[in-house]
């Protein structure tokens, strides 16, 4: 009995090790902001537009994490009209940012998946205080490219176009 207890033990350690994510504050904290985004000595990169407002409600939250691209905290699903209401549409995370929906009907409105960048450790702590179920306005820049680049090599480059990288700045 004591070397199964040992060896849950350790089970468990090892996957706790290999789950392990820095918290969205601590990512924030550590990152500079300024023209170009910086996170424990790599800089990234992308085309930012001008800041505009994202309106929607907040159908799905999600932690994002990759450690080669950790600036990227969190994945929100936004929607609109007949995608809101999970009667009509079923939404499935399959996770790494990738989503799912079906529906028996055409669903009036919109479903897009934003992946949030910090643009301050206020804005960071503000998206910690999201809830899945209300409506939002977010200001933020979108990326104009989709993508996402690190001094390394690292990047995300988003391939849907209802997926967009979004630099949030407030939210209201």
């Amino acid at each position: 009995m004591r070397n199964f207890l040992v060896l849950i033990a350790v089970a468990f350690g090892i996957y706790i090790y290999s789950t392990w994510k820095p918290s969205t504050v601590s990512i924030a904290s550590e990152m500079a902001f300024s023209n170009q985004l910086s996170y424990k000595g790599h800089n990234y990169k992308t085309d930012w537009g001008d800041t505009e407002s994202i309106v929607g409600y907040i159908r799905r939250i999600d932690r994002h994490y990759d450690e080669n691209v950790p600036i990227i905290t969190y994945d929100l699903v936004i929607t609109t009209e007949d995608f809101n209401n999970p009667d009509i549409v079923k939404l499935r995370h399959n996770g790494g940012g990738n989503y799912y929906w079906s529906s028996k009907t055409k669903p009036k409105g919109s479903l897009i998946v934003y992946h949030t960048v910090p643009a301050s450790i206020t804005a960071q702590t503000v998206l910690d205080a999201l809830t899945e179920g209300t409506s939002v306005t977010i200001q933020a820049k979108v990326s104009t490219n989709s993508e996402l680049r690190s001094d390394s090599g690292a990047f995300i480059k988003l391939m849907h176009n209802n997926h967009k990288l979004i630099l949030v700045e407030d939210i209201l």
